[in-house]
């Protein structure tokens, strides 16, 4: 079986994805190659820039969340469309695989490289002081090939070759000059922010002045792949064909869904639609479960908040025993309030939490949390490993939910919220690497919680 792969080992600081892996599928693109980026950390962020880059959307592996078989399986779904694969990630040390096992390293680019049999290509940046003396640098095993990064002076690049092939006996694929201005642009643009035309052809171009296309593509068909091992589909279930609808929202809010995710629930026989929690008066008809996932509702909230038709449609939606699952800014959303730069602005009030926009959040973080309670998306004792968003505190709020048929109280699991029939959750759940899970959300679902008489309550005014 052929694969053409390549693994792109990048620094672990700077902007996601690398300036040298935009450049690289920029590059290619213009060459009519089709590419499938993947990140080896399952985390909902910089695929959008990918996706505009290369028309396809980016995608992630993550030794972390994923079995070898998962890892394998997801990979040969994820490029059925691509004419070569690029995993962009960053190698452990030796000091880090030294003190723990590999399956508990989040992101490391060295065991998925592992797992599939990647050619290794290690992103070499240059000093970017004016006049500052090159030193070879220290390569990690196992690499096969490098690319040059911030080269100041062309007239450097064979030197420089002849230095890393004599010391290394690894090829020089190419190389990417400063491009200071571009660089700054790329550092300061936000994931939403659409790159323009031309800064994309003066990426591409800067790649292809200095790459051998012949030497990569070479690199890159030099392994048969590796055998996959059981079934591709994602759920690990044998029965993928039972229909039910799954309306998620997809709009200038909300979209962050990872491609394997939405997949993932296609295998299971899921009807997918879309929805706008922006424009949509009322979801779609005939809908089993309705997911929200991560995004930016706080750049769009009061147009959120004044959708009154949408937030009763979402609150009778669950009243009526139908699921609901959200992650992130869908959970902040599903809220009585989301509260941002002190201002408290309504949310749809199935949540009863206000969510805090924080000033200035950390990066999202690897966790893992056990079920201890039985819910819909899984029993107790199940395990479930993601990347923790940090956007957002959340305050517990004990007003009285509008809907006189939300009773009970907030029900926690670490960072998951349940409360009726939605499911709020602060970590961001890759579904392809969970098939627990994802079974859960095409299992049948029993209302979990017995109604009430509407006789008994007191008016609540």
């Amino acid at each position: 079986m052929e694969v053409p792969r390549l693994a792109l080992a990048t620094a672990a600081t700077g902007p996601e994805p690398s300036v040298m892996a935009l450049a690289l599928l920029a590059g290619l693109t213009e060459k009519r190659w089709r590419v499938q980026h993947f990140r080896t950390r399952a985390c909902p962020t910089a695929t959008e820039l990918v996706g505009r880059v290369t028309g396809l959307p980016g995608r992630h592996l993550d030794s972390w969340l994923m079995p070898e078989a998962v890892c394998r399986s997801l990979f040969i779904r994820g490029t059925q469309a691509a004419e070569l694969a690029v995993v962009e990630g960053t190698l452990a040390t030796p000091l880090e695989v030294q003190s723990c096992t590999q399956s508990d390293l989040p992101g490391d680019l060295r065991s998925i490289a592992q797992t599939l049999d990647l050619p290794v290509v290690a992103v070499v940046s240059l000093p970017d002081q004016p006049g500052a003396v090159f030193h070879l640098p220290r390569l990690p095993d196992g690499v096969d090939g490098v690319l040059i990064d911030r080269l100041a002076d062309p007239a450097d690049l064979p030197r420089l070759s002849r230095l890393i092939r004599l010391a290394f006996s690894v090829p020089v694929l190419g190389a990417l000059e400063a491009m200071a201005t571009i660089r700054r642009g790329l550092e300061g643009a936000t994931r939403d922010e659409v790159l323009s035309e031309e800064l994309l052809a003066h990426l591409a171009a800067g790649f292809l002045r200095y790459c051998d296309l012949d030497a990569i593509g070479n690199l890159a068909r030099s392994r048969s792949f590796p055998a996959p091992i059981g079934s591709l589909c994602a759920c690990g279930l044998s029965d993928c064909c039972r229909c039910f609808r799954v309306a998620y929202a997809q709009d200038e809010a909300f979209g962050r869904y990872f491609p394997d995710t939405l997949e993932a629930l296609e295998a299971l026989g899921a009807e997918l639609v879309e929805f706008s929690p922006l424009r949509d008066e009322a979801l779609p008809e005939g809908v089993d479960l309705v997911m929200i996932g991560c995004g930016t509702p706080d750049l769009h909230a009061e147009k959120l908040a004044s959708n009154l038709s949408m937030m009763a449609a979402l609150r009778q939606h669950v009243c009526c025993g139908r699921r609901i699952y959200s992650e992130g800014g869908g959970t902040a959303y599903l809220g009585r309030w989301m509260i941002i730069d002190g201002q408290p602005i309504r949310g749809a009030g199935i949540l009863p939490f206000s969510a805090e926009l924080l000033a200035r959040p950390e990066p999202p973080v690897p966790v893992a949390r056990t079920l201890m309670h039985d819910c819909w998306l899984g029993a107790k004792g199940t395990v479930v490993r993601g990347y923790r968003s940090c956007r957002w505190r959340l305050h517990a709020s004990f007003e009285r939910l509008e809907c006189p048929a939300c009773f009970g109280s907030l029900t926690v699991d670490g960072d998951l919220f349940y409360h009726h029939h939605a499911v709020g959750s602060m970590i961001h759940l890759h579904l392809g690497a969970l098939p627990e899970v994802v079974a859960a959300f095409a299992g049948p679902h029993r209302p979990s919680l017995k109604r009430p008489s509407m006789h008994g309550l007191a008016d609540p005014s």
